[in-house]
């Protein structure tokens, strides 16, 4: 991927980067020229309708989580759109891997499972990661065994 076939598309925010653990102070995200044709070649028509969405998603995310080295948001539309940006460790550069739609059911399996952290929009000022109470996953019945 050269440098002339990326276009800057955000800057993620400074209280995901810290959420995330990430020391960058600040972290410029690009996307290639051929990311729509990727999306495509992948049937991934809701998701190439929020392209111009992207640094919005990047900028504002409703959930964010890493794997495997990738940093992955999704934000809420009327689609769930995931978005997945990876490090190019040869050029030291942060990009738009790829980017698709996702179910409700799906998000809520990768917080369960803590791939994805839920981001709290109530408080500007501070992003606090929703924790799953213990008792909500295993509710308890009345004699204290669990269901």
């Amino acid at each position: 991927m050269t440098s002339e076939k990326l276009i800057f598309v955000a800057t993620l925010n400074k209280k995901v980067l810290s959420l995330l653990k990430l020391k960058d102070e600040e972290l410029k995200v690009y996307r290639s020229k051929g990311l729509l044709a990727h999306i495509l070649k992948r049937k991934h028509f809701k998701a190439a309708k929020y392209l111009d969405y992207i640094s919005d998603i990047i900028e504002n995310p409703d959930y964010a989580g890493m794997t495997d080295s990738q940093i992955e948001l999704v934000k809420i539309f009327k689609d769930n759109i995931f978005l997945s940006i990876k490090l190019d460790a040869v050029k030291k550069l942060y990009y738009v891997a790829t980017m698709f739609d996702v179910s409700l059911s799906k998000i809520n399996a990768y917080c369960k499972s803590g791939r994805l952290i839920k981001l709290d929009k109530s408080h500007p000022s501070d992003i606090i990661r929703m924790k799953f109470d213990e008792q909500e996953r295993h509710p308890a019945l009345p004699n204290g065994n669990l269901i």
